[in-house]
């Protein structure tokens, strides 16, 4: 090569610099990718409502088929794989010779520090007006007679270690139905409450309405004789009810549901058999129930209290209808986000997010909050960060349930000091922040 090619390949390399430096100076800068914004869940310990005192299930109420021992653990027991109720409701026998039938199921359930809530069908035929326990009704004369017995109840099942720590004084009251039942007026357990109610030697819960109705209730409790002798004003939600009950509130009483339901209608004479339904049919009611649990919350109510806990469309499956008898069903995955996480004690606190589509409400002991969010949509709704007014959380613990998954652990971490989760389509989510 000679040195005329060799300068000429420097001086053309020399002019490609220049040219490359006078192109990148005019190159425009690259623009940072935008952040998705996150949206904010904000969660003010500072601000509380109701105390919870449970969330629970109700006994077979006739027969001798209850719950196993096996069964009460899953229900009752708070270990990783349990449900973790605090709640148990029994029936209160009419006849006397019925009452050690329940002595074992109560006893295995205390093991676990669950309430006995008892409430009565009907009183001892000999005292009502038909002498009959359907129908009829209670006879202001015996109204004494009434209140030993439901305190013969009491003292009995306290002498067989099964304490009874709240009685109601009937189911129903307000509606006529055909099996085991007694008609009250509300002038009529206003006046048993007024002059009796003192006796009872137990908390007591009136008047158990089968749809919480007001009208029904306010005229016991507006009566201040009678409204001293009360500690829980109790109620269902059959088709209505599920409403704020203010003069309760006003009154200092507890709010209390007591029994509820829901199997796809499969219970009505000639309906489609429970097995005809998809999942995802069985799924989206499950969902409606969680909606229920979230607006009784929403309503300042103290506890919640489902039907038969071991039964097909239940908690704990009975073996009929294509389930597995003491086998764990997603309706009681679903229903233990509220019965595990939040304890008797916990009080709710407030909460604001943006995201309408999401319900959520959240908790506070003195060494945790937990949070439970519904998403009925069918999209996720992703990105959402955390903020606890007055803590940086850094950590929690995540639980899932949809139609595919059985309340699913995660734990989560937080990124650039935000704790961020998603939440997916028809699902319930849990989060458990360590205070």
């Amino acid at each position: 090569m000679s040195s005329i090619d060799y300068s000429s390949k420097i001086i053309v390399g020399i002019y490609l610099f220049l040219a490359c430096l006078i192109a990148c100076s005019h190159t425009k800068e690259p623009e940072p990718s935008p952040s998705i914004p996150f949206k904010i869940l904000s969660i003010d310990p500072t601000t509380s409502y109701q105390t919870i005192a449970g969330f629970g299930g109700a006994n077979q109420m006739w027969g001798t088929q209850f719950p196993t021992a096996s069964d009460i653990k899953k229900a009752f027991g708070t270990d990783e794989s349990d449900l973790g109720l605090s709640i148990f409701r029994v029936r209160v026998a009419s006849n006397p010779n019925e009452w050690p039938l329940i002595v074992n199921v109560i006893k295995e359930t205390k093991k676990y520090g669950a309430k006995i809530q008892a409430s009565p069908w009907s009183p001892p035929a000999a005292l009502k007006s038909n002498a009959n326990d359907i129908g009829g009704y209670l006879p202001e004369q015996n109204y004494e007679a009434f209140a030993n017995h439901l305190n013969e109840f009491i003292a009995y099942m306290a002498s067989q270690n099964a304490s009874i720590d709240v009685i109601s004084i009937q189911n129903e009251p307000d509606i006529q139905v055909s099996y085991e039942s007694c008609d009250w007026t509300s002038a009529q357990i206003r006046n048993f409450l007024k002059n009796y109610g003192h006796l009872i030697n137990t908390r007591l819960a009136a008047p158990e309405s089968f749809n919480f109705n007001q009208s029904f209730t306010n005229d016991i409790i507006n009566d201040s004789d009678a409204a001293a002798n009360i500690d829980i004003v109790a109620g269902h939600i059959y088709g209505s009810g599920l409403a704020p009950f203010p003069l309760a509130e006003a009154k200092g009483k507890e709010i209390w549901m007591t029994e509820y339901l829901m199997n796809l209608n499969t219970g009505n004479a000639g309906a489609p058999a429970w097995t005809s339904y998809s999942e995802e049919a069985i799924w989206n009611e499950t969902l409606q129930m969680l909606n229920t649990i979230h607006q009784s919350m929403m309503h300042n109510w103290n506890a919640y209290i489902w039907w038969y806990l071991k039964r097909y469309y239940s908690f704990i499956g009975d073996g009929t209808n294509g389930t597995v008898s003491g086998e764990i069903l997603k309706r009681g995955y679903a229903f233990s986000h509220f019965s595990k996480f939040v304890r008797p004690g916990f009080r709710r606190i407030k909460t604001e997010f943006v995201q309408a589509e999401a319900l959520i409400t959240a908790y506070k002991s003195d060494t945790q909050t937990v949070v439970v969010l519904i998403n009925s949509g069918t999209i996720p709704i992703t990105n959402i960060s955390i903020k606890v007014s007055g803590q940086a959380p850094v950590s929690a613990t995540q639980y899932v349930t949809t139609q595919s998954l059985d309340r699913m652990k995660t734990q989560l971490q937080a990124q650039d000091a935000n704790l961020v989760f998603s939440l997916q389509p028809k699902s319930i989510t849990t989060l458990v922040l360590e205070n």
